[in-house]
């Protein structure tokens, strides 16, 4: 009796198991491993078709890594490289200031940037293989999981057709014991076999979502990848008109290159100085105003003013004097998009002999914009304003003239917090004024 009953306990486990197990359709390839029969055949073809793809699908992903290897050996020397034109171009920075270094140190930041360009499509390269391989990954597993599904569908609608009478009812009517638990036990084993496989394949779906989230990652990748492409391309662009730009500015003269040098550098100074005995250069916050006649920018605005000019070690907060005066003109002839940074991030905008040095034509967003010599009260009676420099505070300064005539102006005052049309005359005087110009826009 007590045999009977571990018999019959057993098969009841078995039918509970078998309740559950319809409702999951996901591991045929492990009925093919322990069925016999038509079904098996069935899997069997499948399986066999799944290898063969699996065969020609390993030889594709051999391929993918074999190249994916060979660029990013060269990634390796292009970082060595890069490496080496940065420490030239450190000791060039140290040596004296010369128009032969000043050349010499543009050549080797074009062959850096150059350099950087090959890096970065490398890069884009690995990514794009490593997205390939990633799919040939997603499709594989996909199929396995695909004829899997069909299989365990296939077998489960053959064990439905056979299964006229509950199992245990079968054993209670069998005339062999012996028989009945043979059978038991093969049921049992096939139980263990079909979990086993069951967790396999939902290993084979993790899997398979991991190979998507990497993947979309990756695509994410290459995007960034192209941008930093397209940046590094206009820079290279840039250093070699910089080059031409340098060559023409000193005439290929030593001597014409370091006036201008000098010149350059006295600018600068001069626009520290006005700034420190101004009252300095901490930030505030909130000024950007827009009206009908453009927008007021204040070079010490949080949103920039601790911005290097050009990559140097001025600051638009110290030095940005002129540069925001031209922002604000701009925007005054609808160019509402132009700031502070949209110059700044221009390097042709600068002098080639010397950083942080505004020309006097610049380029922002493919608009041009041009200063040349005005006469004040003319220039503001046809409605333009002018950018006037002023002697002040023991250094120079720049701001815009607005309104008025003959010494009464209003301006903006790209240093004075909330300087939005206040008066020229409050702070500074119109005899110190050294330089007038209007802009030409377009």
């Amino acid at each position: 009796m007590k045999h009977w009953l571990r018999i019959i306990a057993a098969f009841l486990a078995i039918a509970t198991f078998a309740a559950g197990f319809l409702t999951v359709a996901t591991a045929a390839r492990a009925f093919a491993q322990i069925i016999a029969g038509g079904g098996a055949a069935g899997i069997g073809s499948a399986t066999s078709a799944g290898l063969a793809a699996g065969t020609g699908s390993a030889t594709s992903t051999s391929l993918l890594q074999q190249q994916i290897d060979s660029n990013t050996q060269q990634i390796a020397a292009l970082n060595q490289e890069i490496a080496t034109y940065q420490t030239e171009l450190q000791q060039v920075g140290a040596d004296k200031k010369t128009l032969q270094s000043a050349i010499h140190g543009l050549d080797i930041q074009r062959s850096k940037v150059e350099a950087q360009v090959a890096l970065t499509e490398r890069q884009i390269t690995v990514t794009q293989l490593q997205i390939s391989q990633l799919g040939g990954e997603i499709t594989d597993t996909q199929q396995a999981i695909a004829d899997d599904q069909a299989a365990l569908g296939e077998y489960l609608r053959n064990l439905q057709k056979d299964e006229t009478q509950p199992l245990f009812i079968k054993v209670l009517a069998s005339s062999d014991l012996s028989q009945a638990w043979t059978d038991m036990n093969a049921t049992l084993q096939m139980q263990d076999a079909i979990q086993g496989k069951m967790q396999a394949l939902r290993s084979q779906q993790a899997s398979l979502a991991s190979s998507k989230e990497v993947s979309q990652q990756k695509q994410q990748s290459l995007t960034t990848q192209q941008q930093s492409l397209t940046t590094q391309q206009q820079s290279l662009t840039a250093t070699v008109q910089t080059k031409s730009q340098l060559l023409v500015e000193t005439n290929a003269k030593e001597s014409v290159y370091q006036k201008l040098l000098a010149d350059a550098e006295s600018e600068l100074q001069s626009f520290s100085a006005f700034t420190q005995n101004a009252g300095g250069s901490k930030l505030v916050g909130s000024q950007t105003q827009c009206d009908a006649w453009g927008c007021y920018y204040n070079q010490r605005d949080a949103a920039w003013g601790n911005d290097s000019l050009d990559g140097t070690r001025y600051t638009l907060a110290s030095d940005g004097c002129l540069i925001t005066s031209m922002a604000m003109v701009m925007t005054h002839y609808g160019y509402r998009s132009v700031t502070p940074v949209s110059i700044n991030s221009n390097p042709g905008n600068f002098a080639a002999y010397y950083p942080a040095y505004l020309l006097m034509t610049i380029n922002v967003n493919g608009i041009t914009a041009q200063r040349k010599a005005a006469a004040i009260d003319a220039t503001l009676a046809t409605g333009n304003p002018v950018i006037v420099g002023v002697h002040a505070y023991g250094g120079t300064h720049y701001v815009v003239l607005v309104s008025g005539r003959r010494g009464n102006y209003l301006m903006r005052d790209p240093y004075v917090a909330n300087g939005d049309n206040i008066n020229f005359s409050d702070h500074y005087s119109f005899s110190r004024i050294f330089s007038v110009a209007r802009v030409i826009v377009g």
